[in-house]
């Protein structure tokens, strides 16, 4: 991230001189008083937006957590804030008003601040499929030109030059923005509330770009956010969408879910990762007692059944967090709880998987990223593959609990062999689930300090060249589209074993391990395995991929193992009528599954002997899965 151009105090002085300047000419423009509004965009690609997918639940509605902690930061100073989750309105208007346009969101934005009419607004963007929507709502602040501007986030902290350029915002508040929101507020205002000189504040004085003089110091976190759920419906988020397939698992219909953090930051340094550059090294938590307080008006006050814990590092204070889900489980409270972002493997323990079952959780994803020793050790990850094989022993005892791996593909420099590598960890393992995704670039992750080109780029185009992280949500339809040099199916396997492969050729790689891995070699569709946590996960995760016939036709095999037939032939008609596409013919057929869905399964031993013709017919043909060596040149 490039440097402003820093100018010092004058000697002898408190006070950030640029800034208050600044602040000066603002205050006389715009009159800044005590309205100010919170938006959070929406968290889609516009491009790839599919209305009955977001009809059956299937985009995110997480709770604007962030924006939260800035609405209590400036509660402090007796600051009237509203938030607006644009984001949960979207997905309410496409529920509720079958002729909504969800590329007229602005619409939502301009009704909010016509009733409102703040001084100030804040707007963050976290990840790069907000970028889009980030620079369309700062393009349309600029033209109203009645608000203050300030810009925060992950994007906004990267990208704070290219924003001041353009006259997006008038100030960009990098990295955590508490702190740094009120010290603003202390020179819009000339209301010192004696907050500490803190730097990360972007502004541009006079034709020039100046940063603010004083220390980084990470936010102390000790509050509770029940003050900032009169600003959140939290109640009726669970109505619109969801947060992944955990918190559809835990009621679609009845279970009103929001999201919750402990602590923030994360003992690890992987280079692909972002957390040190945004939140600080080190890890720091809430009161144990704040956060069961908040729990506790959440599930009493708001009938909130289901937790999503956003930490990067939940277990890292574990003494403190087993005390809490000891506290849990005293409340009798009957609410369940995941945690999709992934737990370090080195934390779990008996005691720690004993409490966790018992205070409600439903599953977790463990952060693997690879199968590879030598990929491990590149990027960092504070974990080796006899570590994550021990914590896998460890979860079997615990079948109640749904656990699952998060694997990347296309890491930087990396080989096609060590992504093999990752497919074959992952069926030794024998987890639930893996949840392969494709690495993105990251602003502030080492991996990537030269992908600056990059960057420009995705700003350049207003994020109209932001990929997703699955492959598969890039299209309204679900399909993945390749050139004829690409290999596709079991064909992979063909791939060079020190051939580092291109974008697209990852995204087909990334979909024949997720097809072969998550389906035909899943534990759960065994004589021995559990059908019902196969059953659980994949029908809630095809509400996302309505259109995808391989879930259901694996679904259809689940329900005959189970004994369901009724439903079990409903998802195998299913699985046919979606096959009438030529896209997916094509695919079936690169997998032999057109092989298997010429005859609908009436019994276990049926659904058994099919899936176990794939597997033979998989292992044969890539040569993998029988342990064969790839070749190395």
């Amino acid at each position: 991230m490039r440097r402003a151009e820093t100018i010092l105090r004058q000697p002898g002085t408190k006070i950030d001189i640029p800034l208050k300047e600044y602040c000066d000419l603002l205050r006389l423009k715009y009159k800044p008083d005590k309205e100010v509004s919170l938006i959070q965009i929406p968290q889609f690609l516009f491009s790839s937006f599919n209305k009955d997918v977001a009809k059956k639940k299937g985009y995110y509605a997480f709770p604007p957590t962030g924006l939260q902690c800035l609405y209590g930061a400036l509660r402090k100073r007796g600051v009237e804030a509203k938030i607006l989750d644009a984001n949960f309105q979207i997905l309410k208007k496409v529920h509720e008003e079958p002729a909504f346009d969800h590329t007229r969101w602005l619409d939502i934005v301009k009704e909010h601040l016509d009733t409102y009419n703040p001084s100030v607004i804040g707007v963050s963007c976290m990840f790069d499929s907000g970028i889009c929507a980030l620079i369309e709502l700062l393009e349309f602040l600029k033209k109203r030109g009645r608000s203050i501007v300030i810009a925060g986030g992950v994007i906004s902290t990267y990208e704070w030059e290219n924003l001041l350029s353009r006259g997006l915002c008038h100030f960009v508040a990098c990295r955590e923005g508490e702190d740094r929101i009120n010290y603003i507020f202390d020179h819009l205002t000339g209301k010192n509330m004696e907050n500490a000189p803190i730097d990360g504040i972007y502004f541009n004085n006079n034709e020039r770009n100046c940063e603010s003089v004083g220390e980084e110091a990470p936010v102390t976190l000790k509050d509770d956010l029940i003050d900032s759920y009169s600003q959140v419906p939290v109640q009726e988020y669970y109505r619109y969408g969801s947060l992944n397939p955990f918190s559809r698992m835990a009621g679609v219909d009845d279970a009103p879910f929001t999201a919750i953090q402990f602590g923030r930051g994360c003992r690890g340094d992987c280079t692909f990762c972002s957390v040190h550059a945004f939140m600080g090294r080190g890890v720091r938590r809430r009161e144990v007692d704040a956060v069961l307080g908040e729990m506790e008006y959440l599930v009493t006050e708001r009938g909130i059944r289901h937790f999503e814990w956003l930490d990067d590092d939940l277990l890292f204070f574990k003494k403190d967090f087993l005390l809490l889900l000891k506290k849990i489980i005293e409340k009798g409270w009957k609410i369940t709880w995941s945690a999709n972002n992934g737990l370090i493997a080195t934390s779990l323990d008996r005691e720690t998987m004993s409490l966790m079952r018992d205070s409600g959780c439903i599953g977790f994803k463990v952060g693997i990223e690879t199968g590879n020793e030598e990929m491990l050790k590149i990027v960092k990850k504070p974990a080796t593959l006899d570590i994550f094989r021990k914590a896998s022993a460890l979860c079997e005892a615990y079948p109640e609990i749904f656990v699952g791996g998060n694997f990347m593909l296309g890491l930087p420099g990396e080989r096609f062999r060590q992504m093999v590598d990752s497919f074959k960890f992952h069926l030794e393992l024998k987890l639930d689930w893996a949840a392969f995704t494709i690495c993105q670039p990251i602003r502030g992750a080492t991996a990537f300090a030269d992908f600056e080109d990059y960057f420009k780029t995705q700003m350049d185009s207003g994020g109209n060249n932001v990929k997703n992280f699955i492959p598969s949500r890039e299209s309204s339809d679900g399909h993945l589209t390749a050139g004829t040099d690409i290999l596709k199916g079991m064909d992979i396997f063909k791939i060079k074993a020190d051939f580092i492969p291109s974008k697209e050729q990852v995204k087909e790689i990334w979909f024949t391990f997720n097809l072969v891995g998550n389906y035909i070699f899943n534990k759960n569709l065994r004589p021995e395995g559990r059908v019902n946590k196969f059953i659980s996960w994949v029908e809630m995760a095809q509400i996302a991929y309505p259109s995808n016939p391989y879930m259901s036709l694996f679904l259809s095999f689940a329900y005959t193992i189970k004994g369901d037939l009724k439903k079990a032939e409903e998802k195998y008609e299913k699985a046919l009528s979606s096959c009438s596409d030529s896209y997916w013919r094509e695919r079936f057929s690169q997998f032999g599954l057109d092989e298997v869905l010429n005859k609908f399964h009436k019994d276990k031993a049926g659904a058994f002997y099919a899936v176990d013709k794939l597997r033979a017919r998989c292992s044969v043909t890539g040569g993998v899965l029988c342990q064969k060596k790839l070749t190395s040149h």
